[in-house]
């Protein structure tokens, strides 16, 4: 049995006896008083199989998928078979929102054009991407080498051309082969897995954090732990693709972080907006634990945390791995960046705050607030995903969403150039995007493989604005 901790809630920082960054996190709020509320409910389409942890990019109101996995989490065995690549994710798929189809094409289909080992690099688990214009840039990932039937944390950047790769999904019959829309280079900088990456403005991009983690997952092997900020410019002039690697920042031991959230945000200061990051928890500390206290990043990629053994630090206690998010700007200036479930250190039953250093996978929902001046807190929101329940392994229990999905922004809704919503100008109920795939769980704490899947499901979030 996994245990776990129980402990009353306080409005103050509580203490653990925890692996984590630190030994308290900050108070996760109730019945907050917040500038919106949103609803999730199953959209009226599905995936034709499951997909977690891709990329993805979007031309109106169609949105392309490309890499990840097609099973649940991963387990542990003895044969070096915990990452199986019959189950990389090697179909592109095209998500239209406003037609509510799906359609897909394989990176195997004979017109593609693809070569084996590009396909290796197209359909990795975890890689880091961002869309700048028509074209999705994705560095890294970890995946099978098809040729050694060894894996490695690719040395790829890829360059593809968003409309094109769609026409080829969607119209075959018009398109040229997959081939033609992909460009790809290789540099040393580029082997990450489990990051982020953005860039803003001119400013260089950024490949944040994460791990080059190389050969079979087993429960006692790690990867090496980027830990920095590494820049680079990429040069593209749509035709010829070559990189500009520019000084990273040194690594740091409180940034031995990946599968984690880092999210755009946008700073206020004297009327003047300025897009950053901040990169909240994320796993594993040197204990296995989770990393607490969030990391802010200025758009030229100079990282800065604060103190944790400060009292007045904020500590981030839920919804700690990657998974799907929504960034917004209120009025006010205050950033909110709504977590929508995954894998959380701590949760609530029955009213009551308590924690498990497992980290099980959870449907509960916070919103990360950041304020004006800079100062944090955590909200829990009164939804969760839809009640869903499972039909296959364990039959009757309440399937569990988030970790590893994506929420893709609906078409015309008001946004900033780094993809963070403008609340101001949401006058009324919007639906606001849409949360894809993801790993769905039957436990809390699975047991085994079987024990989750990757999901189908698509949901779609509705925004109210409220007086604040």
């Amino acid at each position: 049995m996994k245990k776990i901790i129980l402990i009353v809630f306080l409005i103050s920082h509580t203490a653990y006896a925890s692996n984590n960054q630190t030994d308290d996190v900050s108070p996760v709020l109730v019945n907050s008083s917040l500038p919106f509320k949103i609803s999730i409910e199953t959209a009226g389409f599905t995936l034709p199989g499951g997909i977690h942890s891709a990329a993805c990019a979007q031309d109106g109101s169609q949105y392309l998928f490309i890499t990840g996995r097609t099973n649940g989490l991963h387990g542990f065995d003895d044969g070096n078979n915990d990452f199986p690549p019959s189950l990389q994710n090697t179909n592109v798929f095209v998500v239209d929102v406003c037609k509510q189809t799906v359609k897909f094409r394989s990176l195997h289909d004979s017109s593609s054009g693809l070569t084996q080992a590009q396909i290796d690099t197209l359909s990795v688990t975890s890689p880091q991407s961002y869309q700048s214009g028509n074209t999705l840039y994705i560095t890294g990932g970890y995946g099978v080498e098809s040729d050694t039937g060894n894996f490695s944390t690719k040395d790829t950047l890829t360059a593809i051309d968003v409309p094109g790769l769609i026409r080829w999904v969607t119209k075959p019959s018009c398109a040229a082969p997959a081939c033609k829309y992909i460009r790809q280079i290789s540099n040393p900088v580029f082997q990450v897995t489990g990051g982020a990456m953005y860039q803003v403005d001119q400013c260089p991009t950024l490949l944040i954090f994460g791990q080059n983690f190389i050969g079979f997952y087993t429960t006692s092997s790690n990867g090496l732990y980027t830990k920095q900020v590494r820049k680079f410019n990429i040069i593209d002039d749509g035709k010829c693709l070559d990189v500009a690697v520019k000084e990273s920042t040194l690594p740091d031991p409180s940034f031995r972080r990946r599968d984690l959230n880092v999210i755009p945000i946008i700073e206020t200061n004297c009327g003047k907006k300025t897009p950053a990051f901040v990169a909240l928890s994320g796993v594993f500390t040197l204990d296995t634990g989770v990393w607490t206290v969030p990391v802010e990043i200025t758009a030229s990629g100079n990282p800065s945390m604060a103190n944790p053994d400060l009292d007045t630090t904020f500590k981030q206690g839920m919804n700690n791995y990657a998974s799907a998010h929504i960034e917004l700007l209120a009025k006010n200036g205050d950033m909110f960046s709504i977590l929508l479930g995954g894998l959380t250190f701590g949760f609530f039953e029955n009213g009551t705050f308590k924690t498990d250093p497992d980290i099980p996978f959870t449907n509960q929902i916070t919103a990360i607030q950041r304020s004006k001046k800079g100062e944090y807190k955590q909200h829990l929101l009164p939804v969760e995903y839809p009640t869903i329940l499972s039909t296959q392994s364990n039959p009757g229990n309440t399937l569990l969403f988030g970790a590893g999905a994506k929420f893709i922004i609906a078409p015309n809704v008001p946004i900033f150039s780094n993809g963070v919503l403008n609340l101001e100008k949401i006058k009324k109920p919007t639906t606001i995007g849409y949360i894809v795939g993801g790993i769905q769980s039957t436990l809390a704490n699975t047991n085994g493989p079987s024990d989750s899947a990757a999901s189908p499901y698509i949901f779609k979030v509705c925004l109210t604005p409220t007086c604040y």
